[in-house]
Order: structure tokens, then sequence, then C-alpha cells
């Protein structure tokens, strides 16, 4: 019997992965008779089970030999993440068990009020769940599991086509077309069964085998089809005998197989664990290659499932419908540029299979005209629609655009959308107000030792107005020493210009005149169209030499006789101050210059 120490498991299935696509595991829990951990390991090996291209989170567990007392431990087993459905149990544990389904609840809501039994002979019931799409409105999966009576002979035979029947029966009370998985241990030995062929018919109701109506699955070449028993030999209750049966099955409504919405996805629908090389044998004897390239990995199953149950998992993998999302972000485009409608295939999944693909028919009226048609695979970037809309001057547009998808199951009306948008001039740089300047030469002076001197060069985005695109300023370059750039007032720049701040360090640098030549990067704001540009700014500092007085020793402004004193009294002196000829002696040299500054100093 199960461990009790499972009651106490922490959740082993990660299910919060907001993903709509759908895994669906059908199993025979054989109730429970079988390894614990083993059991744990196997519906956790089912969730990561990549061997048929990827990997995703069961969504939906379907149990067959359930006792209604082990309900909490398989609740644990399954995990936290995943939501027990209506179970009933007329006293069907007394006759192999009962019917229980566990689903992701970020994907399903369960409609309690359309849940029924539905006898099928032996004691038993089979179980009818109705689950509600999230995420798709007014989409919903009706899902069976049973268990049909054992055994060969007529008599078995017949009781299971009257479960067979009875099932039929309630399949037809279904709305047309509905999406529907008929699954569980079946006890078919042949599609001759009556049974099976009463599921199969054609007619209301009829649902269909995935791997061909009819299709033999006897002997070793169909050994791929088989799901019991992984043992050769009887352990405790699991009963032996190898791998020879296909005795569990997912049955489905013909539109899970109609190629578009809700569809299995084809290559999918397996055995877990099952490499096709263990006829009447069991599933770890010799190496297990169901994980291609990954002998260990195949190893490591094959010996959790012969002690886990005497069936093996069936699972099978469906795809979403596809789901319509667009967006308009261009309604501001340059001139010449081309506005784009994005269409996207939003299904929300893990891999490109999980969902359809999305077929739209575009089609532009009000001041639009003309269509278009796309078709893109989940998980595809969107694809850009041209709005045929003129951009070659300047002004307003509007137009709508009706989306109308093909692709099965998406939506039942079309969507339409009301657009606007204006089509702008391209940003102009100028150093002038007035006119359109792009080369420009920037000429200031200084005296020297007057300090540090800043200045300033205005950048504006010339004949702006509402219908321009702002000018962009990307790169000033650094100019040459002393001139040192310090910012900008903006980057971006509208009706007001933009202010460059520059400054030279007088007392740093000698007289003369210094140049740099700046070009400076703009571009159009990041609309559809943007262009770049470069314009080339000059920038010419003269530093002139001060005009000092220098005879006037007295400092009173002016060359005087008071001047000529001072001089006289360091007469032959070597002073520098007052050898105004530099010749190292004061003497007559100075007094001439003295006498040739006479005056006010200027």
């Amino acid at each position: 019997m199960f461990n009790h120490f499972l009651i106490t498991l922490c959740a082993l299935y990660v299910s919060g992965v907001a993903s709509a696509q759908i895994r669906v595991v059908s199993y025979n829990s054989a109730q429970f008779k079988g390894d614990a951990n083993a059991m744990v390991d196997v519906l956790q090996a089912v969730s990561e089970d990549d061997s048929h291209g990827f990997a995703v989170p069961v969504s939906i567990f379907l149990f067959q030999e359930v006792d209604e007392a082990l309900l909490s431990t398989l609740q644990n087993v399954v995990g936290a993440g995943y939501t027990m459905a209506t179970f009933t149990d007329q006293n069907d544990s007394s006759f192999g068990g009962a019917q229980a389904m566990f689903y992701n609840a970020t994907q399903f809501v369960e409609n309690s009020a359309l849940h029924e039994d539905i006898f099928t002979g032996a004691g038993r019931h089979a179980d009818r769940w109705a689950l509600n799409v999230s995420g798709y409105t007014g989409k919903r999966i009706y899902v069976y599991s049973m268990h049909l009576k054992a055994a060969s002979g007529g008599s078995n035979q017949e009781e299971r086509r009257q479960g067979a029947e009875n099932v039929r029966d309630n399949l037809m009370t279904l709305p047309t077309g509905s999406h529907v998985i008929v699954a569980g241990d079946m006890n078919f030995y042949s599609p001759n069964e009556p049974g099976y062929i009463w599921f199969t018919d054609s007619g209301d109701g009829q649902i269909i085998d995935p791997l061909g109506n009819g299709n033999s699955w006897s002997g070793g070449s169909n050994t791929l089809k088989h799901t019991q028993s992984p043992l050769l030999n009887q352990d405790g209750g699991l009963i032996g005998g190898g791998l020879d049966d296909r005795f569990d099955f997912q049955f489905l409504s013909p539109s899970l197989l109609d190629g578009g919405g809700f569809d299995l996805i084809d290559g999918t629908y397996r055995t877990l664990g099952n490499d096709g090389n263990h006829y009447n044998d069991a599933i770890n004897s010799g190496n297990n290659y169901y994980f291609p390239g990954d002998t260990a990995r195949g190893n490591a199953l094959a010996d959790k499932l012969i002690i886990a149950s005497d069936h093996m998992p069936l699972v099978a993998d469906y795809q979403v419908p596809a789901e319509l999302g667009w967006s308009f972000e261009d309604d501001r485009v340059l001139v010449g540029a081309d506005a784009n409608f994005l269409v996207r295939n939003d299904a929300p999944v893990i891999v490109s299979q999980g969902a359809d693909v999305l077929d739209v028919e575009i089609d532009f009226s009000g001041g639009l005209s003309g269509s278009a048609s796309v078709s893109i695979p989940a998980l595809s970037a969107p694809e850009e629609v041209p709005l045929p809309i003129d951009t070659s001057l300047s002004g307003s547009w509007d137009g709508v655009v009706t989306l109308t998808s093909t692709s099965p199951e998406v939506q039942t009306v079309p969507e339409i959308v009301k657009l606007s948008g204006d089509v702008i001039e391209h940003a102009n740089a100028s150093f002038a107000f007035a006119q359109d300047l792009d080369w420009y030469t920037y000429d200031i002076s200084f005296d020297e030792n007057s300090g540090v001197q800043t200045f300033n060069v205005w950048l504006f985005n010339y004949g702006f107005d509402g219908s321009q695109s702002l000018l962009e300023i990307d790169d000033v370059t650094t100019p040459d020493l002393p001139i040192v750039y310090n910012g900008m007032s903006t980057n971006s720049v509208g009706s007001l210009p933009a202010l460059m701040e520059f400054e030279i360090d007088t007392d740093s640098v000698l007289p003369d005149t210094y140049t740099s030549f700046l070009p400076i990067s703009f571009s159009d704001e990041d609309l559809a169209g943007e262009q770049n540009g470069i314009s080339m700014l000059t920038v010419r500092v003269e530093v002139i030499p001060s005009t000092s007085c220098e005879a006037d020793f007295d400092d009173d402004g002016e060359v005087d006789v008071a001047d000529i004193l001072i001089l006289i009294a360091n007469w032959d002196s070597s002073d520098q101050l007052y050898d105004l000829d530099g010749s190292g002696i004061v003497g007559v040299g100075d007094l001439l210059l003295l006498i040739a500054a006479w005056g006010p100093c200027s």
C-alpha cells in the first residue's frame, strides 16, 4: 500500500508557468500498490519528458483505480499546484477503484455543475469533467476517465461494450463540436472488440483513436503502442506479463484532430518510457532508449516504471488556438518613412508547437485603402504591416483597420481598430534662429589675466513647430584645450534653443588666438524614418595682451613729473621695476620711454 509519508510531501510539480498549451496524462495507478517513491518520480518525469521535442508541466492528470481513502495522499503526490476536480465514489473503491482528475489551476477552472458519473459495468463508473480554459472566453474541454471491465472472453467484452455505449450516449448530449478527451484503462484487446468499435464508429458521439481507427496494435511490430505491463513477473499487487497490451487510451473528438485551434500536436501521443524495444518483456530489460541520446536517463525511468504501477502513463500534448494581438506605436512618423501596424500571435505557450498558427486578413478603410494578410506562428516576432498612408508630405491622417482571423477558434467577430496620426518634418539643426545655418564660426576675445571667462553658443531647431521632429543632440566633440566644454542646457530641442557653455582660463594662457573645430552630431526623435546629421561649429577665442601703464610708478593713473622724480631716484640701479627698456640699468633709455608715455594711462 502507498507509504503514508507522502501525506506530508511538499509540491513536486512547478505549475506556476503561465502557459496555455496542454499536456494530458492518463495513468492506471493500480490502487497505489506499487512503490511510493517510484510513483512520485514517474509523475515528475512526465512533466520533464522532452523525448518528443519539448517539456512542459502536466496540465491534467487522470488516474484510474483510485481508492477514496488515498485522495489526500494523491494530492500530495501531484503537488499543491494542482487542483483536484470533483471526486465521486459510488462504491467504486470496492470494484477496482474510482476515477480522479487533477488539473493545473492556472490553465483551467472546473465547471462542477457539468460533472457526471456514467455507469460502465463491473461496479464501476466513468467520470465526466468540464474544464473552462483560462484566457479563452467560452472555450471548454470535456474530459472522461474510466476503467472498463478487465479480462478476455465474450461476456467481459460485452460488458465493456455496454460501458462504451453508455459513455457514447453521454457524449451525444454534448454541444456539437465539443472538445472531448475520453481516457482510461479500457482493457480492449484488439480494434475488433465491440466496445472499441462502439466508440469509433462514425455518427453522433464518435471519438477517434489517434493511432488510427481500426489499426492493429498486437505483436512486436506494434510495441510502441503498448501500455501494460512494464513488469515481466508479478510483484506483490502489481501484475506482470511483460509489455504486450494496449489497454490505455486517449480517444479524441474530431474537433481535436481537425488541424486547427485546440488540437492534438502531431507525434506527441506516446507511452512514457516505451522505446519500442521491449515487446513481451520488462521495460527495464537491457537498455531503454526512450530518451534519444540519453540511455542512462531512459534506464533510470524504466527502473521506476516497473515498481510504480503495472501500467505505464499515456501522454499526449495538445495545442491551443492562436490568440490575436496587435499594437500601433507609429502615430507620429517622419516624412518619407513607413508607418507600421503590428500583428501578434499572443498565445501564451512555451514552445511554438503549443499553439495554432495565426492567420489574419487585414482590411484598411476610412482614410485608408487596401488589404493585407499575415500568418504568424506562436512565439514569433510581431508581423509589421505597412499602413497605406502618404508620408511624402507632413500632415494628419486617420483610418480604420479591420482584423479578421481565419484560424479556428481565435475569435467570433472581426476586430475593428480606429487609428489616427501625423506625418512630421525632420528636425533641422541651425546656429541661428532666423536662418538655416549649419556651419558657423563663433568669435570672441578676452583680456589676458582676466580670470576664467565663460561664453555660450546657441543651437536651434530651425523652423520648429508642431509638425516637426524634436532635434536630439547626440554628441558634441570635445574642444582642444585651453577651450573647455561645460555641457548643454538640453539635449532635446524644440521651440527653445539649446545653450552650449564653454570657458577659458585667461590667467593660464599667453595672449594668442585659440581655435577648435567641433562637429556636433544630431538626429530626429526615435521615430520611424529617423535621420542623423552633423553640423560644424568653430570656436575661436582671442586672448588680448593687457594695456597696463608701466611708467606710472606712483599708480595715480598718469605719467607725470612725480614719476620722473621716482625714476631719477633710482638712476643707475638695476631695479627691474624702473628698467623700462630692459637694459639692466636704469638710465637715459628709460627716461625717454617715460617721456613717450607722458600723460594719462589709456
